[in-house]
């Protein structure tokens, strides 16, 4: 049961990344994995502190160049373009230099093995004739957000877009006031967007500066637990020919980091038809939801088998028949990167009636406010679409198809 984890995890003030509470987390679900028999590593890396200091990076080179126009107009159109470009990259969730700015820190992934004699002979890597699924969950909590307010957070996609145009536009007035060809309103418009990135500015991170971080009892001590339970009893009886790989990455929310660093350290290994991701992420209250599609500027669809397989699952099983396909472009999962790279992916997620996640982001996502049968139901639901992916793997190669 996932109960064990979740509760170990809430039990810690929060787990932002980089903070000695994330090592706490780290060495707690170390010793509990070895606990369990399996063989852990740890995978640090660096990374910024949080999200908010990259945005505040790229608001303040943004408003810099805007009031900079003033007196230096070349100068501020190459500042403002570059800002332009990287926060577009960094909101698409690809590499940004904004990534590379100070404060950083020192996170880690949590990678385990199963015990060796579970199961089959294990390999060391993904590659061969054997399958290596890699189960994944963050173990970070998310820094407090006002943009995440039930009110708020429905838009957050339409606003985030309609402020990565305004860089553009801002792009636009500042080479005109370069060029000297723009008409009077032009210094006014390039004024008023400052202000409006500053005041994009104070709302991103003015909860945070007041709250810290969440909890995060939900997002993500469910998903981890799940994990870890999907692991022990695949680690247990396992697939024949398949290696069940647990990683439990860190700095998630600051912007899938530790999922990044897996994949660079591990990529050359990692043979997109013999490896399969599957990610827990905030399966703590709603209903379970398959992830079909996610991006929050280039849509990024999930249509591979392991998705296809989880779908058949919840159509034909009458247990969990409440299990339905869903959409999130509200931020991005673990699975992102693998996806883009041509990983068979899924991510298996919870969101309420209104296709929000509850809680997410806030101070009241608690261990109280987590259904406890949720996760239990992830961890159950993800065994019988591995087990169906096996079974449907398994008769192709008998079938002789690629």
């Amino acid at each position: 049961m996932p109960v064990t984890v979740i509760r170990a995890l809430a039990a810690l003030p929060h787990r932002g990344a980089t903070t000695a509470n994330e090592r706490r987390a780290a060495d707690l679900l170390e010793e509990l994995l070895i606990g369990y028999g399996a063989e852990v590593t740890r995978e640090p890396f660096r990374t910024p502190t949080t999200y908010i200091w990259p945005v505040w990076w790229m608001l303040g080179a943004m408003i810099a160049g805007l009031v900079g126009a003033s007196f230096a107009p070349w100068p501020a159109l190459v500042l403002v373009g570059a800002t332009s470009l990287a926060t577009v990259l960094y909101f698409d969730w690809r590499w940004s230099p904004a990534s590379l700015l100070p404060p950083r820190g020192r996170s880690e992934n949590i990678v385990a093995r199963q015990p060796v004699g579970a199961g089959e002979v294990r390999s060391t890597t993904h590659t061969g004739d054997r399958t290596t699924l890699v189960l994944m969950a963050h173990y970070d909590s998310a820094p407090v957000s006002l943009l995440y307010l039930p009110s708020m957070v429905k838009g957050f996609r339409r606003s985030l877009i309609a402020s990565l145009l305004l860089t553009m536009v801002a792009v636009g007035i500042v080479l005109l006031e370069a060029l000297e060809i723009g008409p009077p309103f032009v210094t006014w418009a390039r004024w008023a967007l400052a202000v409006y990135f500053l005041a994009q500015g104070v709302a991103a991170s003015f909860d945070y500066f007041r709250h810290g971080f969440t909890n995060g009892a939900a997002d993500n001590a469910s998903g981890t637990g799940a994990a870890v339970a999907t692991a022990r009893r695949l680690w247990a009886s396992p697939p024949a020919a398949w290696d069940i790989v647990l990683v439990l990455t860190g700095a998630e929310e600051v912007g899938m980091v530790g999922a990044a660093h897996y994949f660079r350290r591990h990529r050359a290994q990692m043979d997109p038809s013999r490896t399969v991701v599957l990610n827990f992420d905030n399966v703590g209250s709603g209903a379970l939801k398959v992830i079909t599609e996610t991006g929050s500027l280039t849509p990024v669809v999930y249509d591979s088998d392991v998705v296809r397989a989880a779908l058949a699952v919840a159509a034909e099983e009458a247990r969990f028949s409440a299990v339905k396909p869903a959409a999130w472009h509200i931020g991005d999962f673990d699975t992102l990167i693998f996806a883009r790279a041509g990983i068979p992916s899924l991510t298996l997620s919870a969101q309420d009636a209104r296709g929000l996640v509850p809680h997410l982001h806030r101070p009241d996502d608690v261990l109280e406010h987590v259904d406890l049968f949720l996760p239990a139901q992830a961890a159950d639901f993800a065994w019988a679409v591995v087990d169906r992916l096996a079974r449907d793997r398994g008769r192709a190669g008998q079938a002789g198809e690629p």
